[in-house]
């Protein structure tokens, strides 16, 4: 399932590279500071290298279960690689989790996954559409097509992750990142404050 037929290929790997820079966050050791945010890293092993590999993929979750929705249907590496190898680890915030990742067949079940994802973001009713047959994205019509989508549940187990999380960067490329980082913090805060103290100033000689 694509995003449509005419979506060129330069979209697509622009895309990739805007939903991967959390995983740099991660791999400088920011991940524990991500936990609010629905994104979740992936690693599946590659069906043909027999490495971990690494996606960064917004989740909706139900109790134990996190579910997820291929953007290219099955036309993904990561989903080929659960098709052969479907014991995947999870990682968000300061968690990591061993999971069975499994294609949600009862229309039931990935209907309310898809609605998960809808009901606390208005860009997926145009999303969805783009990503289906249907004229618009409602409950109503996500229930007529809801076949045409790929989604996935990743349950999560209590065994010890069997796939490694995103290794992080060496630590001084680290702290020269959270140097960096604070430098920045501290320019802006500057550029933030120093029209308040100008304006203050001028007041004051006024007086």
């Amino acid at each position: 399932m694509s995003l449509s037929n005419g979506s060129p290929d330069h979209s697509r790997a622009l895309a990739k590279r805007l939903f991967r820079a959390p995983l740099y966050l991660y791999q400088l050791g920011w991940g524990p500071l991500l936990g609010w945010v629905p994104l979740l890293i992936l690693t599946t092993k590659g069906r043909n290298s027999g490495q971990p590999r690494h996606i960064v993929i917004e989740y909706r979750r139900h109790g134990s279960k996190y579910y997820v929705v291929s953007g290219w249907g099955a036309d993904t590496d990561w989903y080929r690689n659960i098709q052969d190898d479907n014991r995947v680890t999870i990682q968000h915030g300061a968690h990591i989790l061993d999971a069975r990742a499994q294609r949600v067949e009862d229309a039931a079940e990935a209907l309310r996954a898809l609605y998960m994802f809808s009901r606390n973001s208005w860009i997926y009713e145009s999303l969805f559409a783009r990503m289906s047959s249907a004229q618009a994205a409602d409950l109503n019509t996500l229930a007529e097509v809801v076949e045409e989508f790929t989604v996935m549940r990743l349950e999560a187990t209590e065994k010890a992750p069997a796939l490694p999380a995103v290794e992080p960067f060496s630590p001084p490329a680290r702290q020269f990142a959270a140097f960096v980082a604070l430098l920045l913090a501290w320019r802006l805060a500057l550029s933030i404050l120093r029209p308040m103290f100008s304006e203050r100033g001028r007041d004051e000689r006024k007086r």
